[in-house]
């Protein structure tokens, strides 16, 4: 797990713990907001590139370990995308 980004570990676990709980509609507009703020981050991008594109095998993760990932760093992916929300009728 330590070869992962250390932003998606941090943001697993929390969606792990808030999430549990969660009905299967609250759940998937969690997971829909969550990819939502990860496709607009690097390390999504930098893994494709580094195990599609160039198969280096070596990718190079903002921030690079788990202690440079802030909880306020996480707390922004977890905060609402305004109108492009997933909404169920």
């Amino acid at each position: 797990m330590l070869t992962k980004s250390p932003t998606s570990l941090k943001i697993t676990l929390r969606q792990l713990a808030i999430g549990r709980d969660y009905e299967l509609e609250a759940a998937l507009a969690l997971e829909y907001r969550l990819t939502q703020h990860v496709m607009a981050a690097h390390d999504f991008y930098e893994g494709v590139r580094a195990m599609l594109i160039d198969r280096d095998q070596k990718p190079h993760w903002r921030p690079a370990t788990l202690a440079e990932v802030s909880e306020g760093m996480i707390d922004a992916y977890f905060a609402p995308i305004g109108n492009r929300e997933l909404r169920f009728p």
